[in-house]
């Protein structure tokens, strides 16, 4: 009867411990396409956590997700250009984090890859690029422009984040200038036509002299 009694004793304290196990861990899922980072007690782990069920210590350890899939987001410049003329550039980003730069990107930067990193050198590429144009210049060089920005970016991010492409979608000026510009087209229009008519107007009489 004792035998018994001390087997059910044991049976019954396992039990309690794999409830205490349970109670006491946590578990997070990652997701496919995404990786983790684990930080015990305010230590990052460098261990990267896979996809599927990971479990964690509550109050003792934290998990970071990162995703590793390329993603795109929009968004907007507003540099100066060569003449001091305020444009507003709408783009798009692609881009991916490496899984092998997720803790060094964890390490050295706070929050969001993209916020932290990738969106203010774009915003310091379009500053410095679109300065080298005057206004007119840079509506007609919209591809050269995202070129030059694409590997400045790609440059300053140090391999961080693969940056795969930074299409300009827009590209907007001040109506003013819009209306100068365009004013300006037209008079240089004019003068091409002016000048093909005097250059005309000069074959045609040295025809005439010639056939006399």
């Amino acid at each position: 009867m004792n035998r018994i009694s001390e087997s059910a004793k044991q049976r019954a304290g396992i039990l309690i411990a794999s409830s205490l196990a349970i109670f006491v861990t946590g578990c997070t899922i990652i997701d496919p396409g995404e990786v983790g980072v684990k930080v015990r007690m305010g230590k990052m782990q460098t261990n990267i956590l896979t996809p599927g069920m990971q479990g964690y210590l509550p109050g003792v350890d934290s998990i970071h997700h990162y995703s590793i899939k390329q993603q795109t987001l929009q968004g907007k410049a507003m540099p100066l250009t060569a003449d001091q003329q305020p444009i507003t550039m709408e783009y798009k980003v692609l881009y991916n984090v490496p899984e092998g730069q997720v803790l060094t990107l964890y390490a050295n930067y706070t929050g969001d890859p993209y916020t932290q990193l990738v969106d203010p050198q774009i915003q310091e590429a379009f500053r410095q690029v679109v300065s080298q144009y005057k206004a007119d210049q840079a509506t007609k060089k919209v591809n050269l422009i995202k070129n030059q920005v694409l590997a400045m970016t790609k440059e300053n991010v140090k391999g961080l984040v693969n940056i795969v492409d930074i299409p300009i979608t827009h590209v907007e000026l001040p109506e003013i200038l819009q209306q100068a510009i365009a004013q300006k087209q037209v008079m240089e229009q004019q003068s091409l036509q002016k000048a093909y008519e005097l250059d005309k107007a000069k074959k045609e009489a040295e025809i005439t002299i010639a056939n006399r």
